[in-house]
């Protein structure tokens, strides 16, 4: 960890610090107490995906995907998430628990020996009017794209999205504004909850909503990722995102991801990673939806150590379609189809005579229902 690291961190930490004691005393001057609201909810999510992809992968479920943490197994009925979640809302203080199990935890988090049960559990206050400390696991405050498909356009995420932290542990800042929304984070590290080294990442997101038809924000992360007894490599991650809405019944999103990191065998010249989408949803119908997205990846560094997100080198482009029907406001029913095709010299897929491919047809259908 750098001395720079280092102060920063001490820096943050203080300052929440002091944060914290200020909002407590504030909180502990509430002479009317209000009962707080609590709520729960479900969500359950099943699938059943293919491709055309003869890849084993070692140590994991017969017929497991390799980047595909929705609609992880191939050829056969699965479940992405069966999910329970409690919060606690106040004026002046909130909480929330998620307990999953399925696919997507097994897939998508690490196989933590103390935590494996949750996908967020976080509390905090209200310090003053719109400003809110939180402290916890949370999910993460990065992308585009959320971690559970009944959010999204799609079921199977884009590339730029597998490769983003979902889920994340330590302190929140937040100023939550209809204009303006602002976070600042101190972290574990990325993509995980239980820390693999002493170093501490930051965090940060702000973002602006102008209308209901536009918004834009900017996220990112800072930090040593590299376990203990690894040589230390700060990673800046750096997110994009804007979200337009011309007419009634489409919607635009756009996304790019830039990271950079230290390659401690590269006497620490910078490796980058750039990750991007653009999609399109249109509403045929109230409940009736078409999307359609187009991506681009390029990890050129890989072969050389990368920035720690893809291990190999790539460079391809991927399309998707999808169509989503809503039977009712609190379900959904999805079908969609994806063409990955990388660089020629990228040869990551198997085809049906076991020969290294460069490119993947897959496809989806899901079905999910929340209350």
């Amino acid at each position: 960890m750098t001395r720079l690291q280092q102060s920063c961190s001490r820096i943050l930490c203080i300052a929440l610090v002091s944060i914290v004691i200020t909002g407590f005393s504030s909180f502990a001057q509430d002479k009317k107490p209000t009962p707080p609201v609590i709520t729960f909810s479900g969500y359950v999510d099943a699938y059943y995906a293919f491709d055309n992809d003869a890849t084993v992968l070692a140590g994991q479920p017969a017929g497991a995907r390799q980047f595909s943490y929705l609609g992880y197994v191939r050829n056969q009925f699965g479940l992405n998430t069966a999910q329970l979640t409690g919060t606690v809302t106040h004026d002046d203080y909130r909480a929330a628990m998620t307990i999953a199990f399925g696919d997507l935890r097994n897939s998508a988090y690490l196989p933590y020996s103390r935590l494996n049960m949750f996908q967020q559990a976080n509390a905090g206050f209200r310090v003053v009017d719109k400003l809110w400390f939180d402290a916890g696991l949370f999910l993460t405050h990065i992308g585009g794209e959320g971690l559970l498909a009944k959010d999204n356009w799609f079921t199977l995420y884009s590339f730029a999205t597998t490769n983003e932290p979902f889920y994340q542990a330590g302190a929140r800042l937040s100023y939550e504004g209809s204009l303006i929304q602002a976070q600042i984070h101190l972290l574990n590290g990325y993509a995980i909850f239980e820390d693999n080294n002493d170093s501490k990442s930051i965090g940060w997101f702000l973002g602006i909503t102008p209308s209901s038809q536009f918004s834009a924000s900017l996220s990112g992360l800072a930090g040593n990722e590299q376990p203990t007894g690894s040589p230390a490599a700060m990673r800046i991650y750096n997110n994009v995102v804007l979200n337009y809405q011309p007419i009634d019944p489409l919607s635009i999103k756009a996304q790019v991801d830039y990271a950079l990191e230290e390659i401690p065998t590269l006497n620490r010249q910078m490796g980058s990673y750039l990750a991007s989408f653009i999609a399109l949803r249109y509403a045929i119908i109230s409940n009736l939806f078409v999307a359609g997205r187009f991506e681009y990846l390029a990890n050129a560094n890989g072969a050389n150590g990368d920035v720690g997100i893809i291990t190999p080198a790539l460079r391809g482009t991927g399309v998707s379609a999808a169509l989503e029907f809503r039977p009712v406001a609190n379900s959904y029913v999805r079908a969609e189809m994806r063409s990955f095709q990388f660089d020629n010299k990228y040869t990551l897929f198997t085809d049906a005579v076991n020969k290294p491919a460069s490119s993947r047809l897959e496809g989806v259908i899901s079905l999910g229902v929340w209350f």
